[in-house]
């Protein structure tokens, strides 16, 4: 990565380039990953195993957003968004090809501290693939409950009264 590249651009070229081990330079050892596909997972090992099967699936990946907010210290957040144009001609890890193929719109939110990722969370924005996935078997997370930064209102069960004009 050089000096004057973001590293959520790096993030990215890295990942559609398939140049994995670029990442051992943007990424904690124990970075963790929470994805419609898994929770939980940390290690960036794990990450870039997970990463290498869904390259099988990608024929492109294409860059269509990008953010990075990051203090004097290098911490801050930072995502990107991208659309994976996946087609299923090989097994991706237990699921035998199909031949399906279709995108999949999807946001990676990265946390950043001293300038390295130590925590990502893939938001789908679009469900062609999850559904796909669902579909053949593969299990996703239900009923996620991450610690929120500011705790809402809770619903008091009071039906909200329209206001018409007149």
């Amino acid at each position: 990565m050089s000096d004057t590249t973001p590293i959520t651009v790096e993030f990215y070229e890295s990942f559609q380039r398939g140049e994995l081990d670029r990442w051992d330079a943007i990424l904690d050892q124990d970075v963790l990953i929470n994805s419609p596909a898994g929770r939980g997972m940390t290690g960036i090992d794990a990450f870039k195993g997970f990463a290498e099967g869904f390259l099988l699936l990608a024929k492109r990946i294409d860059l269509v957003d990008e953010h990075l907010a990051l203090d004097e210290n290098g911490d801050g957040r930072g995502f990107i968004t991208f659309v994976l144009h996946w087609k299923h001609t090989d097994p991706f890890f237990e699921l035998p090809p199909t031949g399906r193929e279709g995108t999949s719109v999807e946001t990676t939110l990265l946390t950043i501290k001293q300038n390295r990722i130590v925590r990502i969370d893939v938001a789908d924005n679009s469900l062609d693939l999850v559904i796909y996935l669902w579909d053949r078997g593969w299990t996703h997370p239900h009923n996620v409950r991450p610690e929120p930064l500011v705790v809402g209102v809770e619903d008091r069960g009071e039906v909200p009264v329209a206001v018409t004009a007149g």
